[in-house]
């Protein structure tokens, strides 16, 4: 298999440990989530977990966590289901952009910088993924609508998104340190 494919060879481990990620992002999503000012959206810390991840076990299965456990998650949120596709997209364009940067930084020996980049780039492609979705689909209501509510849901997204991102590098960097990933490969 080429290096840099999405797909590779699944095998036993692999399966599993996506699928617990997947299951950890769902309750990191659906569990530990506060309401937030603006509805339909939460603040929780899935995206904690989606970046550790990507950082961890790489873009696909950052993307796999970021997709499917969140978007199971909004499927189970009151009126959730209408933003589970965008989700979907969203989320896993985070881990796999998180996992592509984290990758990266193993090659050249900046790890901690690539870490670091990984996760704010993670935390940027949500906010600014469901900016672009909140507009578009909220103004097919009515036009003023969609960009007022995206523009004042903006800062929440961030917030969160900053959070997770800091968050994340400190646990990714604490389980690194402990070589955590000869566990996982």
């Amino acid at each position: 298999m080429k290096k840099g494919t999405i797909i590779k060879k699944a095998n036993t481990k692999n399966i599993v440990l996506n699928g617990v990620m997947i299951a950890l992002t769902f309750l990191a999503t659906r569990i530990i989530s506060i309401p937030g000012p603006i509805a339909p959206g939460v603040i929780n810390l899935g995206d904690t977990v989606i970046i550790i991840t990507a950082i961890l076990l790489g873009r696909r299965s950052g993307m796999f966590a970021g997709a499917i456990g969140s978007a199971l998650a909004d499927i189970t949120f009151p009126g959730g289901f209408v933003f589970a596709p965008v989700t979907f997209i969203v989320k896993g364009f985070e881990g796999y952009i998180a996992g592509e940067l984290a990758t990266r930084g193993e090659t050249k020996g900046k790890e901690q910088a690539h870490r670091m980049a990984a996760a704010v780039a993670g935390a940027l492609v949500m906010a600014f993924g469901y900016f672009v979705a909140e507009a578009f689909i909220l103004s097919l209501f009515d036009t003023t609508f969609g960009l007022t509510f995206a523009v004042a849901e903006l800062p929440f997204n961030l917030v969160q998104g900053g959070i997770s991102a800091l968050v994340a590098y400190i646990l990714s960097s604490i389980l690194i340190k402990a070589d955590v990933r000869a566990y996982l490969h």
